[in-house]
């Protein structure tokens, strides 16, 4: 039993700091106070990669520049991810920012703008 446990140990920890292909990032924005979506406001997505670094640092980023559609929607797909970064700008409002790790292929992240 102890092996087992050791076996799985050993491959969780190779596991890590892989990228995942396909993946999908998509999300709503909205404000804060009133929970309404916000229509055409831009979306700054950047990918980080692994690649096949030794250390496991990123060794490549990819960024794409998006609007949210009229229900305050984005969505954009990558060949390969590790962790993103979402950046919102709207005039009138404070900057929103979101980082997530990717585990999966497709991943949600909602923004909430303040004034």
């Amino acid at each position: 039993m102890k092996y087992l446990y050791m076996m799985f140990l050993f491959f969780s920890v190779l596991s890590c700091n892989q990228d995942i292909e396909n993946i999908t990032i998509k999300g709503v924005v909205r404000n804060a106070k009133t929970k309404e979506f916000m229509s055409n406001v831009e979306v700054v997505v950047i990918c980080w990669k692994y690649g096949d670094t030794p250390d496991g640092s990123y060794t490549e980023e990819e960024k794409i520049i998006i609007k949210t559609n009229n229900k305050g929607e984005y969505r954009f797909s990558f060949d390969k991810g590790a962790f993103v970064e979402v950046r919102v700008f709207a005039n009138g409002y404070i900057d929103g920012y979101e980082t997530k790790e990717i585990y999966k292929k497709i991943n949600s992240i909602d923004i909430y703008l303040k004034q």
